[in-house]
């Protein structure tokens, strides 16, 4: 049985590490700094945008248009988390990065691709026990906003390293 703190090591020793990270990061050659700003930003602002829609128009729209459809329910799911995601790419891909242009292609392969990982979330994790046990869906609402947030925002993350190791960004 195991007494005091060494029980605690493995978690002082993550976190050793990824402050070691964290300064080779901040003081390294390339400005991987700026550019996991970007990345959280996006994240922030994909995610702050994606659960507004979807609780909104889970509140507003499906109770008052197909009230107890549950089809209609788990699509608008896929689509708010989709269209936040577009939402918080486009404002982070305008306004933050260094070129500080946004093409329309470029917002309608975020959506698009927001809806697929959004769809790959929801069906991932539609058997899964973590959500709430309480609440029918949860663990799949969840799985289609991480594959949302994820995929949506993948143009912005391979680009965005691709410039940062090229010393384009930012």
């Amino acid at each position: 049985m195991e007494t005091g703190y060494i029980r605690y090591l493995p978690l002082f020793l993550l976190i050793g590490f990824l402050a070691l990270c964290g300064i080779l990061v901040w003081r390294g050659h390339y400005k991987i700094g700026a550019y996991i700003v970007q990345v959280a930003f996006a994240l922030f602002l994909s995610t702050a945008a994606a659960m507004g829609l979807y609780v909104l128009s889970v509140v507003m729209l499906t109770t008052w248009l197909f009230p107890g459809n549950a089809d209609f329910l788990m699509f608008n799911t896929l689509l708010m988390h989709s269209i936040g995601t577009a939402f918080g790419f486009s404002i982070v891909k305008r306004y933050v990065t260094a070129t500080g242009v946004l093409k329309p292609v470029e917002v309608i392969s975020s959506l698009v691709l927001g809806f697929i990982g959004a769809g790959i979330g929801f069906v991932l994790f539609e058997d899964a026990t973590f959500g709430a046990d309480f609440v029918d869906n949860a663990s799949a609402v969840s799985g289609s906003y991480f594959g949302a947030v994820i995929m949506g925002n993948a143009q912005l993350i391979v680009i965005g390293l691709v410039r940062v190791l090229q010393n384009h960004e930012p």
